[in-house]
C-alpha cells in the first residue's frame, strides 16, 4: 500500500467519522453512559485515524524531534488499539444491563491486562520491546506487537461470550449484532497483521462504529423517551422469543396510585417527575433479570423468566423498600404503586396480560378505599 493510499484510506475514515459524530451529537434524545462511550471511541478512532497517516508520512524523516514525534504517535495508536476493544466491550454491556458498577466487577481481569499493555506501550518508549524507531527514524515491529493482537481478539472474544450468553438467557436482541460491528474491524486488523503496510485497521473500525449508530438508531425505536424504558412495541418483541423458545415467565403490570392528582395539582411537569421518578425506582429495584418496560401511561410492566410465580417476589420487596426511601425524602408529592402479578406456562398471551391488569385494579381499588377511610378516621 503506497502512502497516497494510506492517506486517502485514512481521510475516509475521518470523512466518515465526521460526518458521523455530527449526527451521533445531533441526537437530543437521549445522553446515557452508553452513548458517551460510543462518542469517545468516535473521536479515539478519529485521532487514530489521523495519526496513522501521520506516521508514515512521517516514517523516514529526519528532522530535530522526528524520532520522538514518531514515538509518541505510535505509543498512541497502540494505546487506542486496546482501548478501542475494551470501551467496544463496556459499550455493549452498558447497552444490555444499563449498570456502571457492573463494569468495575465484572471486567476486572480485562481492566488489568488493557492497563498493563498500556504500561508496557509507555515503558517501550525508552525501552523498545513492541517496536522500534531506528536512527533513520523508521519504524520497526518487535515480536511482542503480535501479543497486543492477542488481547485484541481476547475483548471481541468477551464481547461474543457477552452477547451469546445475554441472548441464551434473554432471548434475541434486535439493536445488537455481534457481526455487523466487530467483523469488519476483525477483518481490517487481521489484514493489517498479515500484510505489513496495509492501512485498514482504522477504516474497519469506522465501518463498526457506523454500524452501532445504526443499531443506536433501531434502539431507540424500542425506547419510551420520558422514562427511558423499554416500549410496549419492544415488550410485544420479547414475549414472542420467550413464547417462541417455549420460557416460563412471571410479570408484574404496576400502576401509579392518584397520578392524576400530581398532574391536577401540581402541574404536568411534576407529573413527568414523578413518572420518572417511578421508572428509577423500578430500575433500582433490578437485579440484573428483570426487564422494565412503559405499558401505557402511568403503568408499567416488568417481565422475568421464572419457572415459579413467586420469581418476582423480590423485585415487589426492593419496589416498596425503594419507595418507602423515596417518600421519606423532601418531595412535593409521595409516590404509591399498585400491581398485579401473573405467571406465564403457556397458553394467551392476551390473558396473561389481562390477569395482570385485573389483580393491579384490584389492589388499586383496595389502596383507594383504605386511603379514604383513613382520611375519613382522621377527620372524625
Amino acid at each position: 500500500m503506497d502512502l497516497r493510499s494510506i492517506i486517502i484510506t485514512n481521510a475516509i475514515s475521518v470523512a466518515i467519522l465526521l460526518i458521523l459524530h455530527y449526527v451521533a451529537r445531533a441526537r437530543i434524545i437521549r445522553d446515557r453512559p452508553e452513548d458517551r462511550v460510543y462518542r469517545i471511541m468516535v473521536i479515539g478512532v478519529m485521532l487514530g485515524s489521523v495519526m496513522e497517516a501521520f506516521s508514515y508520512v512521517l516514517d523516514g524523516k529526519l528532522f530535530f524531534g522526528a524520532r520522538v514525534l514518531n514515538y509518541f504517535i505510535n505509543t498512541y495508536i497502540f494505546s487506542a488499539n486496546m482501548l478501542l476493544p475494551f470501551l467496544m466491550l463496556v459499550y455493549v454491556d452498558l447497552c444490555l444491563y444499563g449498570r456502571i458498577d457492573r463494569i468495575r466487577k465484572r471486567y476486572k481481569p480485562q481492566i488489568i491486562i488493557g492497563i498493563a499493555m498500556i504500561a508496557v506501550n509507555i515503558v517501550n518508549f525508552f525501552v523498545p520491546i513492541s517496536y522500534v524507531i531506528t536512527e533513520n527514524n523508521v519504524y520497526e515491529r518487535r515480536p511482542f506487537s503480535y501479543f497486543y493482537y492477542v488481547v485484541i481478539i481476547y475483548y471481541f472474544m468477551s464481547i461474543f461470550f457477552l452477547l451469546r450468553k445475554f441472548q441464551k438467557e434473554n432471548g434475541a436482541r434486535v439493536f445488537l449484532s455481534f457481526g455487523i460491528f466487530i467483523v469488519p474491524v476483525i477483518v481490517g486488523t487481521g489484514l493489517q497483521f498479515l500484510f505489513y503496510g496495509l492501512s485498514l485497521a482504522w477504516l474497519s473500525s469506522a465501518i463498526g462504529l457506523v454500524g452501532l449508530f445504526m443499531m443506536q438508531q433501531n434502539e431507540m425505536a424500542y425506547i419510551d423517551p420520558l422514562v427511558r424504558l423499554y416500549n410496549r412495541q419492544y415488550m410485544d418483541h420479547i414475549l414472542s422469543s420467550w413464547i417462541s423458545r417455549n420460557r416460563h415467565f412471571v410479570g408484574a403490570m404496576l400502576d401509579i396510585d392518584d397520578f392524576k392528582s400530581i398532574n391536577d395539582t401540581l402541574g404536568h411537569t411534576e407529573g413527568d417527575n414523578a413518572l420518572k421518578e417511578a421508572a428509577e425506582i423500578l430500575r433500582q429495584s433490578c437485579v440484573g433479570e428483570e426487564w422494565l418496560f412503559r405499558f401505557a401511561g402511568d403503568e408499567f410492566i416488568v417481565l422475568k423468566l421464572s419457572d415459579s410465580p413467586d420469581g418476582i417476589d423480590s423485585f415487589i420487596e426492593k419496589v416498596n423498600e425503594c419507595i418507602s426511601d423515596f417518600n421519606r425524602a423532601d418531595h412535593p408529592y409521595r409516590l404509591s404503586l399498585s400491581y398485579g402479578v401473573s405467571f406465564f406456562s403457556g397458553g394467551s398471551i392476551d390473558v396473561f396480560i389481562k390477569e395482570m391488569d385485573a389483580r393491579m385494579y384490584a389492589m388499586k381499588e383496595k389502596n383507594h378505599a383504605e386511603t379514604i377511610s383513613a382520611h375519613t378516621q382522621q377527620a372524625e
